[in-house]
């Protein structure tokens, strides 16, 4: 194991602010072998945790692909027969949104505001699975000191205070720094810390404040080292090996009390979920699921499985799609920005108020829109009946329009600058929502589609797709799907024909059925197994940070049969997947 970073203390007559943030800012555990790489560059390498003894004994990369297919891992229609064997532990870097929304919960809404972070990076689909394989490079390591710097100056001073209850009696009160340390240390890295931790960043607090003169002021500079600690940065679920199979490791109390909040709530745990955590609150499956329950009723649960969404339906860039002013006139970044707002609204009136089932959000007969967006469905004559005001309008019976793939946000995402794009509609349909890979095009392939009067429908300008044998396999998975689509224009427009001629819409799904129109394709995708298997895998592969291994096959079998028992809705599935022995536990490192 890596040995603890000595820091370096203050000089008897500072330099300067800039040169003694170097020397105590901890950038040891920054520098050392926490992170790899230089500049920009990432790789697929775990991190190995250098602010304190490593937590992992060993580390390393997990073994799933980077390739970025979010279709690899388990087959979802396989039970699995394998014993039960957890996938290797890892550590997981914060996510941007998670690394600033646990400074607001730290040191306040003025601190979260200086926050600077890396971008987030995909893997296999998911932003977790990166943060759990992908290392940081150089330039990474001085953005996180420098936010690390700026938000311990913005700190909150109510909020500091409240970490201790000494009075500083001066500068040099090293008793009064180990007091605020251990406090604070302890809600920041998610544990208790040791007392040999507490001693090494005391006397960092202790040594800025004599070279600056103030005890505040070495206050500051512990909560800038204690935020530069891999111990922040990082989730730390390595667990404890378990005495009856030493292949599996359970997560500890605090361990557990980090998955969940990061998880259900996009945010490090609460104090009172530390506490949990290092009793015995959450030392059973049923105790982790009754607190899971206790956090799902909260506002903040609401916005993470919206963010979830956001990310797997690819709804964070919708108002910057590029669009063709002269096709698509209504379009604006405004509307998009609304459309991901209708789909998000959507799925948390299905899963939080109404808690139906959440299948629902294929073939709902009803959405959400404000003024623009009304108007372009056609649901009022004029956007500014509503303007910016949002409301739930049910959809005419015999609408082609429901649930998400009727949806402007899906529809315009999937199509291209000036036309829409059956194939992109139905390969999203095929990898997103139901896990199925399809397979990259032949190298010698051309892509253009043919153009003229000979053509003027998509179904003609496909129709070359559906004989070339070596387009024809692919291509008839994805092209059937979206051609029933074709109603809708490339931002979602409802329309009867393309260049005057009236489209044929009637397609089918294979094994499923025939169809016209999103609604009656939601309809045939609700009864498909293969759709909620996929929309477990994809959660799981969120709260883990990992592709699923044969080993939780199993445990994935018995998440789909109580999400099903559970008539699909959407928080009993959250409830008893952090309850899941696949969530409780994890793999020796490799």
């Amino acid at each position: 194991m890596p040995r603890q970073p000595r820091f370096a203390r203050a000089p008897s007559r500072p330099q300067g602010p800039g040169e003694l943030a170097v020397l105590l800012t901890l950038t040891a555990s920054l520098a050392g072998g926490c992170y790899h790489g230089a500049g920009q560059d990432q790789s697929a390498s775990n991190p190995t945790l250098t602010g304190g003894e490593d937590p992992t004994e060993t580390g390393g990369p997990n073994s799933a692909g980077t390739d970025g297919d979010p279709t690899e891992g388990t087959d979802p229609t396989d039970g699995g027969g394998e014993e039960f064997a957890p996938a290797p532990a890892r550590l997981r870097l914060l996510l941007a949104r998670q690394y600033r929304s646990s400074v607001a919960y730290l040191l306040g809404d003025a601190a979260a505001a200086e926050v600077e972070t890396p971008p987030d990076s995909a893997l296999n689909g998911f932003e977790s699975i990166g943060a759990a394989q992908l290392a940081l490079g150089d330039q990474a390591v001085d953005t996180y000191e420098k936010s690390a710097r700026k938000v311990a100056a913005a700190a909150d001073d109510a909020i500091l205070a409240s970490y201790h209850t000494c009075v500083p009696t001066g500068a040099d009160d090293e008793a009064c720094h180990k007091e605020f340390v251990a406090n604070f240390g302890r809600v920041a890295w998610r544990r208790s810390l040791t007392q040999a931790e507490i001693d090494r960043y005391g006397a960092v607090g202790r040594d800025a404040a004599l070279a600056f003169g103030s005890w505040e002021s070495g206050r500051e500079y512990a909560v800038a080292g204690l935020l530069q600690s891999p111990y922040f940065l990082y989730q730390v679920e390595v667990g404890e090996p378990d005495p009856d199979d030493p292949a599996q490791r359970v997560l500890t109390g605090v361990e557990l009390a980090t998955r969940l909040s990061f998880f259900l709530l996009d945010t490090t745990p609460t104090r009172e979920l530390i506490d949990l955590g290092e009793g015995d609150g959450l030392a059973t499956a049923d105790a982790v699921r009754d607190v899971a329950w206790t956090m799902l009723e909260t506002p903040a649960a609401r916005g993470a499985l919206g963010g979830f969404f956001a990310e797997v339906l690819r709804l964070r860039t919708l108002e910057a799609l590029p669009k063709d002013p002269a096709t698509f006139p209504a379009w604006s970044p405004a509307l998009g920005t609304a459309m991901r707002e209708e789909a998000l609204k959507l799925i948390d009136d299905i899963a939080f108020t109404r808690e139906a089932d959440f299948r629902d959000f294929l073939d709902a007969p009803y959405t959400f829109a404000n003024g623009p967006l009304a108007a372009l469905y056609g649901l009022i004559p004029d956007p500014a009946v509503l303007g910016d005001t949002w409301q739930q309008f049910d959809l005419p019976v015999d609408s082609k329009r429901g649930g998400l793939l009727g949806q402007g946000g899906f529809l315009a995402a999937y199509a291209h600058i000036s036309s829409t794009s059956p194939t992109l509609r139905g390969k999203f349909v095929r990898e997103v929502l139901m896990c199925q890979g399809i397979p990259a095009p032949p190298p010698d392939v051309v892509t253009e589609l043919p153009v003229g009067e000979d053509y003027p429908t998509m179904r003609d300008r496909l129709a070359e797709h559906q004989t070339n044998p070596s387009c024809s396999g692919c291509h008839k998975l994805m092209d059937d799907i979206g051609l029933g689509l074709e109603n809708f224009d490339g931002i979602g427009v409802f329309r009867l024909v393309e260049n005057g001629v009236t489209l044929d819409t009637v397609s089918n799904l294979d094994g499923l059925g025939e169809f016209d129109g999103a609604r009656e394709l939601g309809s045939l995708l609700r009864q498909s197994p293969a759709v909620t298997r996929c929309l477990v895998r994809n959660l799981f592969r969120h709260a883990t940070g990992h592709l699923e291994v044969p080993g939780e096959a199993g445990a994935l079998k018995d998440l789909d049969q109580a999400f099903e028992d559970n008539e699909y809705r959407m928080k009993e599935l959250l409830a008893e997947l952090v309850a899941s022995p696949a969530f409780l536990r994890v793999g020796t490192p490799e």
